[in-house]
């Protein structure tokens, strides 16, 4: 398992995600980064708020934040948007690649119209699927992938910030 220090959050602003982040946050760097700059203001100082000592950095390029990553999360509207996930693809070679999908924006992914696996040929790809229905209770997660490395990659990082999950390698 590889030592991962550093997690570049592309699509920060997305709220139904803040559990996860706020976790992560507490143990890993964080450069977060968001098309809507208000709203990544907004979670930066939530995010601060929660975990006083945590290193969380606001990033003004998604490719910078990138960069600088051992993992990337692409989250929220940024899962569709080709102008951001054009950016990272540049500097994402050999890393591992979350995507955070809640449940209700599953069938309504680019991976539907492209996979991420041939978006990112270079990348582990790890599609993390919010599988709860009750909003009060976000902490079970589907763990979905080819590359069986980062599926144990991602799954130790959820479970050893207190969520469960079910991993599932697609062949």
């Amino acid at each position: 398992m590889q030592n991962i220090k550093t997690i570049a959050v592309i699509g920060a602003s997305d709220k139904r995600n803040f559990a996860v982040l706020n976790e992560l946050a507490a143990r890993y760097q964080m450069l977060l980064f968001d098309n809507n700059e208000k709203a990544l203001l907004e979670i930066h100082q939530a995010l601060l708020a929660q975990n006083r000592y945590a290193k969380i950095e606001k990033m003004a390029c998604a490719t910078n934040a990138s960069w600088e990553a051992d993992i990337i999360i692409l989250s929220g509207l940024c899962i569709n948007d080709s102008n951001v996930v054009q950016k990272i693809k540049k500097v994402a070679t050999a890393k591992t690649i979350i995507i955070m999908e809640n449940d209700d924006e599953f069938t309504k992914s680019i991976n539907h119209q492209v996979s991420f696996d041939l978006i990112f040929p270079h990348s582990r790809i790890v599609e993390a699927i919010n599988i709860n229905s009750d909003d009060d209770n976000e902490n079970e997660f589907l763990l979905e992938g080819h590359d069986s490395y980062a599926l144990d990659t991602v799954s130790h990082i959820f479970e050893n910030i207190g969520f469960t999950t079910y991993v599932s390698q697609i062949n």
